[in-house]
């Protein structure tokens, strides 16, 4: 039994890797590319904020462990809410599903949504450890596309534009070019990156906030204003993107070690935190040194890379 289980699974692996790319290129046909692109590049002039308005947005971007565009209640909900009550003047979204170009749950009007509810099914049983292990998988293969140099655009632009359209929903203006940081968790990160240089095209300073975010040399870093990434001395996940050649130091004509010698990325040690489980980003029952939880230090290392570049007003937290 366990073996069938375990053949089961790395032929669903395999399926996943074989047809990740695909997606990107059904995206691509089903499209109107040039017009999704045209929507993300109008830009009217520049006119005076108005005192009500948002000072920058935020846009949320989900790790590898998302299922649906409505965020984990129990571990990013409350993260959000504490950098929101954090930071006065910037407004976040993040009704956004990173691993599909058209913002679409797995358990949703997909062919495969009978398999992943099947699979969220499975994840309230004894099999938990092994849902989320399919979930993680199916999404990290996106993650690959994203960083991908021949599917990668593609998709990146498919995100954006998703990203672009909550943005919208929620109010933004593009008359106003506000201030855009996208803040991506692990996966998403990269994710964000790629979309990151559409967004940019539209006239407003985008920047990339990652959070153990694994990254390769993606172009955007040519066009946004700034990458900032937060990490945990023991988040050895993160860590593993070092291995893309393209951010190596001998590659000085990388994206990356163009942006990293402009002084366009910023890389900050924020604790001793895990990329999962206990003391992790997320982790609100680990507590530091200073008496604080990692989900805190996590918190106040945000809201303080955002105050500091001076794109909203720093708050204290709620006692």
């Amino acid at each position: 039994m366990i073996t069938t289980i375990l053949l089961l699974v790395v032929a669903l692996v395999v399926l996943a890797a074989f047809l990740a790319p695909f997606e990107a290129l059904r995206w691509w046909g089903r499209q109107a590319t040039i017009e999704a692109s045209s929507q993300l590049e109008q830009a009217a002039p520049k006119p005076p904020r108005e005192p009500d308005e948002p000072t920058c947005w935020v846009v949320y971007v989900s790790g590898v462990g998302a299922t649906s565009p409505v965020i984990n209640r129990r571990g990013e909900q409350p993260l959000i809410d504490g950098v929101q009550a954090r930071l006065q003047g910037a407004k976040i979204v993040s009704h956004i599903y990173p691993y599909d170009m058209t913002n679409v749950g797995l358990t949703d009007g997909r062919w495969s949504s009978r398999f992943w509810r099947l699979v969220s099914a499975l994840g309230r049983s004894r099999f938990t450890s092994t849902a989320h292990a399919l979930v993680y998988l199916r999404n990290v293969m996106q993650v690959m596309v994203s960083a991908d140099s021949r599917y990668g655009p593609v998709y990146s632009l498919g995100i954006a534009k998703v990203i672009w359209e909550e943005l919208l929903r929620n109010g933004y203006q593009p008359r106003t070019r506000a201030p855009i940081v996208l803040l991506g968790w692990s996966g998403g990160a990269q994710i964000a990156l790629g979309a990151a240089s559409y967004l940019a095209a539209t006239g407003a300073k985008t920047s990339v906030l990652s959070l153990g975010g694994f990254l390769n040399s993606d172009p955007a870093l040519d066009h946004i204003a700034h990458l900032w990434h937060l990490k945990g001395t023991k988040d050895w996940v993160q860590a593993l993107a070092r291995g893309f050649p393209s951010r190596w130091p001998q590659v000085q004509g990388s994206a990356w070690n163009r942006a990293k010698a402009a002084g366009r990325i910023t890389q900050t040690v924020i604790g001793p935190m895990r990329h999962l489980g206990r003391g992790s980003y997320l982790s609100s029952g680990v507590m530091l040194p200073d008496g604080r939880s990692c989900r805190d230090t996590t918190m106040d290392a945000i809201a303080d890379t955002i105050a500091q570049a001076g794109l909203a007003k720093r708050l204290l937290p709620p006692s």
